[in-house]
């Protein structure tokens, strides 16, 4: 049940990541510190919800915490890369052919 509630936490962890990237692509603005600002922003709100599964679990089922971690940090950082992967490599496969 732990390690399910971690993929879970892992999961809306990604999602202000991900809204973020996708608002400061959308931006109309030049000014690269408000692109930044963007991801900056995503990033925290990404922390914050990861910190607050964590000290969920760790006060509630201190027993199964090393599971928790290790489900939630790895479906974290998969969805990240596996995001990047596509948007930075496939996607410009797919442009150029």
């Amino acid at each position: 049940m732990l390690i399910i509630l971690g993929v879970l936490t892992g999961i809306l962890g990604f999602l202000p990541l991900f809204l973020s990237l996708r608002l400061s692509r959308r931006s109309t603005s030049t000014q690269a510190l408000t692109v930044g600002l963007y991801g900056l922003a995503g990033v925290a709100i990404s922390l914050v919800v990861l910190i607050a599964g964590l000290l969920a679990c760790a006060m509630l089922a201190r027993d199964g915490l090393v599971s928790f971690v290790i489900a939630e940090g790895v479906v974290f950082l998969g969805s990240t890369i596996v995001y990047f992967v596509y948007k930075n490599a496939l996607a410009k496969r797919k442009r150029v052919e």
